[in-house]
């Protein structure tokens, strides 16, 4: 998955910090994380249409804070800078519509914080109303490069 620009800036900022005292300040991101379902593409700069609340799929919009958590999700160690999922994400009774992208946010009410989104338009599928809609195990990877 490709990083959204604001979580990259609060990395890099952190990791490359100007200030004299040496410390380093990054903003705070609510846990657990979550995926979101998107029905158009995100960008490092602007996220996806989310699905809507619908069937079995809450919205994290609109201050909710919805989606599918990613806790417990990844319980392998990190190894050579990259990390994926160790259990299957899933979305039971799906809205009907598109799912073209993903994107991992923060757990923040009301406006989410980015960190990362896949952003392949040729993936792009039909969801019919009651689908049960799958992210396999390995297939969620995040990866600082």
């Amino acid at each position: 998955m490709a990083k959204a620009t604001t979580y990259a800036n609060d990395v890099l900022d952190h990791a490359f910090n100007g200030g004299a005292s040496g410390t380093a300040a990054i903003a705070t991101y609510t846990l657990p994380f979550k995926v979101k379902f998107l029905s158009t593409l995100s960008t490092a700069g602007t996220a996806g249409t989310e699905w809507s609340t619908s069937g079995g799929y809450t919205q994290t919009a609109g201050g909710s804070v919805g989606g599918v958590s990613l806790s417990g999700n990844f319980s392998s160690a990190a190894s050579a800078a990259s990390k994926a999922n160790t259990t299957a994400v899933t979305v039971t009774n799906a809205p009907a519509g598109t799912w073209a992208d993903n994107e991992i946010c923060d757990s923040t009410a009301g406006t989410n914080k980015r960190m990362n989104f896949k952003g392949t338009p040729s993936l792009a599928k039909t969801v019919n109303a009651g689908d049960t809609c799958t992210i396999a195990i390995g297939s969620l990877t995040g990866s600082e490069t």
